[in-house]
């Protein structure tokens, strides 16, 4: 703050001149109009090292009116055109329309179920909601309950091993490369998934095999029964009779007839046939699955292609029996 008096102050005595009284009143007067002169001003704002720097995003600059003088000079028409509102990159009420989307469409659907907006039934968040807790339903045992609380848990854990345990040693009813009879091959199952049709072709054979593997069992317990070896050695191939009157007949041996029941034709197309393939391949699938033994061979002329099945060369220590294992579930039922 300054004082600028109007009027200078009076100057000091001379010396040597005798001081006078001084006059109140008019020492008052004097000081009231100094005081009424006085003038009062701010100092002025120190300039800083920052400037700051501030911008709206949405209050839009006002448009400022157009002179009447500067539109007399670019021409007397009447009309006058409102400026362009310059185009801004980003405001908030750009951000929101963004964010919220067209009417319609499926942002907007989706913002307005984020925020429960159409829910007629939506209520706000109590107190109880926002309370740290776990999510699994808490079992609160008293404490003389809990040496048979966890008697029980030992109990189911014990329960989960032994069907762990079953599962890993239960027999696999389906596998990719099956080396037991009565289990699936994973490539048969796979391919009639998709071919149903194929699925009767399939039950005929299979009847016809399961017929000849019945025959055969029912013989060998036969055989059994009259103690006479249901597949004699290869030492018997020959039996030769010498009569009174010397002469020789040799009987046939009963191989050649034990040959002929020990395999079957099961499958037979001309060698050409395309589609004979896939026949060929379900025979050697249901051989895999009955534990036999299946072949293809070409004959005749004009070529036509037979696929066989008989059991497998088995060869038994002295003494043993054969055991006849109980029939398989059919093929078909399990594809």
């Amino acid at each position: 703050m300054a004082i600028h008096p109007n009027e200078e102050a009076p100057q000091s005595p001379q010396h040597g001149v005798p001081a006078q009284p001084i006059d109140i009143e008019a020492w008052t007067e004097q000081a009231t109009a100094a005081m009424t002169s006085v003038t009062i001003s701010a100092p002025g704002d120190i300039q800083g090292s920052a400037v700051a720097l501030q911008i709206p995003l949405d209050d839009a600059p006002a448009v400022r009116p157009t002179p009447a003088a500067t539109a007399a000079k670019e021409g007397g028409s009447a009309s006058y055109y409102r400026r362009k509102e310059p185009m801004r990159r980003d405001s908030l009420k750009r951000r929101d329309a963004l964010l919220k989307g067209k009417e319609g469409s499926r942002r907007r659907q989706r913002w307005e179920n984020d925020r429960l907006l159409n829910n007629p039934y939506v209520e706000p968040p109590q107190p109880k909601d926002w309370e740290v807790h776990p999510t699994y339903k808490v079992h609160h045992v008293p404490y003389y309950l809990a040496p048979l609380w966890d008697a029980g848990l030992a109990r189911q854990n014990a329960e989960r091993k032994t069907a762990a345990t079953k599962a890993k040693t239960a027999t696999r009813t389906v596998a990719a490369k099956p080396t037991a009879p009565g289990v699936v091959p994973k490539e048969l199952r796979d391919k009639l998934k998709y071919s149903r049709g194929a699925k009767g072709l399939l039950m005929d054979l299979e009847g016809e095999v399961r017929k000849f593997v019945e025959d055969w069992e029912e013989r060998e317990r036969q055989a059994a029964a009259e103690g006479i070896p249901a597949d004699p050695d290869s030492s018997d191939d020959e039996i030769v009779f010498v009569g009174r009157n010397g002469q020789m007949s040799d009987l046939r041996s009963p191989k050649e007839k034990d040959e002929a029941k020990r395999e079957l034709m099961l499958f037979e197309t001309p060698e050409e046939d395309q589609g004979g393939s896939f026949g060929r391949w379900l025979v050697h699938h249901i051989g895999i699955y009955y534990g036999l033994k299946t072949w293809s061979v070409t004959v005749g002329n004009p070529a036509r292609r037979e696929a066989y099945i008989g059991f497998k060369e088995t060869k038994l220590r002295a003494g043993a029996q054969r055991r006849c294992l109980p029939m398989p579930r059919p093929l078909w039922g399990m594809v």
